[in-house]
């Protein structure tokens, strides 16, 4: 994870969004080899807030974003909607 203060200007940000269970999360432990986070593996929410992972692509870093999923057991969609654009603002 990296903290939102460790975000750069030439950072490429990648905002991974979808309905919960759709494996946001084991996609980025995927590609990172980093699962410390964990992922849920059924349709309750896991994740509950974004969490910002940054990996170098070529010559580029890169940070994905892990976002709760859209019909989420525990906030609405227009939380989750407001949750991302309070992050991506800041």
């Amino acid at each position: 994870m990296v903290a939102l203060d460790k975000v750069t200007d030439k950072d490429i940000i990648i905002a991974l969004m979808g309905p919960t269970g759709a494996g946001k999360s084991s996609f980025i432990a995927s590609i990172t080899n980093d699962n410390r986070e964990g992922v849920g593996h059924d349709l309750t929410s896991f994740t509950s807030d974004i969490k910002a992972t940054k990996v170098k692509f070529k010559e580029s870093s890169v940070v994905l974003l892990d976002t709760p999923g859209f019909n989420d057991t525990k906030k609405s969609d227009l939380d989750i909607l407001n949750l991302i654009f309070d992050w991506l603002n800041a």
